[in-house]
Order: structure tokens, then sequence, then C-alpha cells
């Protein structure tokens, strides 16, 4: 919810008619773009106002999404209204309820500058191509942080005075308030504006960035046409942060006040039994759904493990693995020979024999210092296998998730939810890495922890066997599956399965966690527009102008 207000409200540089029928520069743009598309009452007789410049800056955010969803434009229109009335009526409550401190404020600032950076960011780029320089972009994000980062749990299953219960783990969302202002008191467009001029000013490429701020003003003049807005560049810049300010002072008022509204009680109200309920309701889902459809069970499998409630056979298995890339030389090669081989004028063989050349060329590198190391891929293999060799299960899956965070150089299995899938009989991996896997398999009868290495055109992939996909739980009779349960006994073994099942060997996060995340979602949703229809009831005179907005159905 939050950074979905984020991305709808506030890095928006300029307006982008993708709705068809409308008239691009009508003569009042102002007055165009003013129209009212809905007005009413607070409960202190202050008068909402949602324009049509909201209503297409919503929509050209994540219109499109609607439009798949409600199969129509005219749906898909109504639906974004409803969007922002909701976030008016929010926003309105939030504003009676929140008061800011210096830590709410230094984090407004700094969203605000960082949305502004994104944006000049943006034509920084464009000049950079159009100037055809062979130089990097000095505005660029800090590249991901491919370290391991552990699961936080949100809760946890206790048991307490004769009975289990969730405990929530952390309901601490405060920032320190405690802390000095990133500006003078009264001085945050200024100060804003002065650090990005900084930023323009000491950067090594400043033809660059000037350039893209002038480009970026230009773009907002164009915005701006036929409101009778001054076109001078300063005031220009000023006004687009300012909006970008105050819209992201409209997301934390509701942020903190969706915080709040959770409440800050240290047991959830989300109780095992719904828990139970819903593992047992979506692992039946499964199975009737897979059972009569063995074809999007191997799809779903393949595509989107993290849906697959119940495994309705055992011909699947996971496969962790270290990437080790090609330079930009090898590739380059790899490509010809790519194109030679898919051309009919060099054979399979001559191909496999190319890449296996380019891949005693990779230097490996550490990803986390970005340095090079003295090691090529084959180096890499050896030593895994010299430090796996006669150790647990478990120390096999340390070891090899050590080497992942300091050399693995495919960051989608990184912190990922669930390992690699690969079936007995199809696979979403490329030809040599499902082979090598399969091998590992050794049709169920492979070892844990057995490691492999081969060369396809990404670079060599050293990987590790984690085993048959399985089930928590086996459904023998879908009449009488039930995990809510009297038996004491029972229900603790079926709540420490819960407990200790991890979706991925490689990280922490369990069964109960992706639970009680999706119950918690359900739950805040429900609760959220419960909350929202009692705001709503003190609404007075709620009027929606459709004949405002007919021109943009096209």
């Amino acid at each position: 919810m939050k950074r979905f207000f984020t991305l709808a409200f506030v890095c928006l540089i300029c307006f982008s008619f993708v709705l068809t029928g409308c008239n691009l520069f009508p003569q009042n743009q102002a007055k165009y773009l003013n129209a009212p598309i809905v007005t009413f009452q607070t409960a202190d007789d202050e008068t909402i106002t949602i324009t049509k410049q909201d209503l297409i800056t919503a929509f050209n955010s994540y219109g499109s999404q609607l439009v798949e969803s409600y199969g129509s434009v005219q749906k898909a229109i109504d639906a974004t209204i409803d969007v922002l009335i909701n976030r008016e009526v929010m926003l309105d409550a939030a504003k009676h309820n929140v008061t800011f401190g210096n830590g709410d404020l230094n984090d407004i600032w700094q969203d605000a500058y960082d949305t502004i950076i994104s944006n000049l960011a943006s034509y920084e780029s464009n000049v950079i191509k159009e100037w055809k320089l062979d130089i990097p972009s000095s505005l660029e994000e800090e590249e991901e942080d491919n370290s391991y980062q552990p699961y936080t749990p949100k809760a946890e299953i206790v048991y307490e005075n004769g009975k289990y219960i969730i405990r929530l783990k952390d309901t601490n969302t405060q920032v320190d308030q405690n802390v000095e202002l990133y500006y003078k008191d009264g001085e945050e467009i200024s100060s804003l504006i002065t650090s990005v001029n900084n930023k323009i000013a000491s950067a090594s490429n400043k033809d660059v960035l000037t350039e893209a701020k002038r480009q970026y003003v230009e773009a907002l003049k164009s915005a701006e046409k036929g409101q009778g807005l001054s076109t001078n560049a300063d005031e220009v810049f000023e006004r687009e942060v300012q909006r970008i300010y105050d819209a992201v002072v409209e997301n934390k008022y509701i942020e903190i006040y969706e915080d709040n509204i959770r409440g800050d009680n240290d047991i959830s109200n989300i109780s095992v039994s719904q828990v139970l309920r819903k593992l047992t309701n979506d692992m039946l889902a499964s199975y009737t759904k897979y059972s009569l459809n063995t074809t999007q069970f191997n799809t779903d499998m393949l595509e989107n493990r993290a849906n697959v409630n119940y495994v309705i056979n055992d011909n699947y298995f996971y496969v962790n693995h270290i990437l080790l890339k090609y330079d930009e030389s090898s590739t380059t090669t790899i490509e010809n020979y790519e194109t030679a081989y898919k051309n009919g004028t060099i054979s399979v063989k001559a191909y496999k024999d190319a890449l296996k050349v380019e891949a005693e060329k990779i230097v490996v590198k550490n990803i986390q210092t970005g340095k090079s190391t003295n090691y090529n891929p084959f180096d890499i293999y050896n030593q895994l296998t010299r430090e796996m060799t006669g150790v647990s299960d478990e120390s096999k899956t340390e070891i090899f998730k050590d080497y992942i965070y300091k050399y693995n150089e495919d960051t989608g299995n990184m912190n990922a939810d669930y390992c690699y899938v690969i079936g007995k009989d199809d696979s979403k991996m490329v030809d040599s890495f499902t082979e090598t896997s399969r091998k590992l398999w050794d049709n169920g009868n492979g070892e844990y922890g057995a490691i492999d290495y081969c060369v396809s055109e990404y670079g060599v992939h050293v990987i590790f066997y984690a085993g048959v996909v399985t089930n928590p739980f086996t459904i023998s009779d879908p009449n009488n599956f039930n995990l809510e349960t009297d038996n004491q006994d029972q229900l603790r073994e079926t709540i420490n399965i819960i407990k200790t099942t991890l979706l991925n060997n490689f990280n922490n996060k369990t069964l109960f966690d992706k639970i009680y995340e999706e119950l918690e979602t359900d739950n805040y949703s429900i609760f959220e527009n419960m909350n929202l229809d009692v705001l709503k009831k003190d609404i007075k005179n709620l009027v929606i102008h459709s004949s405002n907005y007919k021109d943009l159905l096209g």
C-alpha cells in the first residue's frame, strides 16, 4: 500500500495523455485540467475536489493494470475514481490524527530528493545517449545489495496458558524523532532545490546533468502549456519540487495513519485456527485443481512455485546454483558463434567447444567488493567439492550459500522464497543446466547437496541438488483432510511442521511465515475497507461529474 501510493502519485514528471479521445492541447489547458471529476464535503465542511488532472495522472500510472483487470476503460476509470476518493477520505482522516516529528519530516525530505534525482537520472540517460558518450551515469541508484538478507519473521506461534497463540515479533514501526532537521524550518523547498543544484555542480559530468535538467524543465513546461503559468526555468522547477514534496507529504500522512490503525498490540488478531484453516483450504484447492489439470500443474510448478500449495507427484526437484558469467569480450564471441550455429554454419559440437574455450577465460569476481579474484569457475567448483565432502546436509547448505553471496552473478536466486524447480520431463532452464540437474537428481535417488557444473551461453553454472519437491502434509482422503484438530499431540506435531518447514533451505522463511503474511494482507485489506466505510459515512454531497471525463473514454 505504501509503495503503491508513492508510485502512483509521486514519481510523475509530466502528463502523457494516453487516454484516447482527449485533446492534448486545448485552448484553455488550465480550465481543462482543473475540471472537477469528484466533489464532496468532509465532516468539517471542507470541500474536496478531485480534478481531471488527478484522474489522468493516476490513470496513466496504473490504469493499464485496471483495464486488464476490469476489461474496459470505463470500468477502469470508475475504479481509478474510487481509489482517488478513498485516498482523499483517508488523507483527511490522517491529517486529523497524525502529527509529524523531525524524523518523519527528514524522511519526507529524503523521499522528495530521491524522487527528483530519479527523474533527473532518466534525462541524464537520454543526454548520454544523444551525445553518444561512453560514460556511466552519475545519478544511478546504488546497485542492489546482494548480500544474504535473512527473512524477518513478523510473528511466531507460541504456547501460553494452555493454548497456542500468535505473538507479533516487532510492533515498533516509528522512526527516531529526536533528530535535527535536514533543513532550516520553513526552507524545505529551497533546500531541496539547492541540494539538487549542488549535486549537478559537483558532478564529474556537470555539463551532461546541466543539459538533463534543462530537458527536464522543458518537459515540465510542455506539461503546463496553456495553464497561464510562468515559463521561467527556475520557477518551473520550483513548482515541480513543490508538487513532488506535497505528494510525498500526503503519502507520509497515509503511511503513518495506516500504521497507527494497525495498532501496537503484541498479540496478533490472526489465530492459529485461521492459519491451519487457510493451509487446509489452500492444499485442498491445489489438490483438486491439479488432479483435474496436470498440464496446469506442470506449468505452475516450473513458473509459479509459490502458488502451488499441493504437489501431486514427485517428478519435480529443487536446485540452486552459482552463475559465473563471461566478460563482455567473451559474450560477443559467443553471440557470434550462436548466430553461426543457428544459421547452420557450424555444428553443435563446435558451438559447445567454443563455449568451453570462453568458459576457461572467466575470472571470478567477488560480487560484494566488485574486485576480481585469482579463481576461475573450475577452481570454485573444486573448492566447494573439497569443503562439502564429509559434512552434514546443513553444513553443505551453509557452505554453498556463502559462495552464492560471494561469487554468484544470478540475482534471481538470491534471497528468493524458493529454489529453482526442474521437472522430470520439462524445464524452463537452458538445456545444459537441465541435463546436469537431472543427473544430480538421478530419478529421485540423488544425494542432497551433490554438486556438478555445466557451461551454457550465460557462463558456468555450479549446481547444487536441493532435493525433491514434497508436501508438508499428505492428502490421502480429501473429504476428511483437516489440519485443525482437538488432539493435542497431533496439533503439536502439525504446528511444529508448519514452524520448521523452510520454503527454501537457503533462507529462513518458513511455511508459517508465508501463510501468516497472506492472512495479514487479506485481513488488513478487509479491516482497511471497513475503516474506509466508516470514514466515508461522514462525507457529504458526493458528486461524480461524469460529463467532465466523457472525452477520455474514446
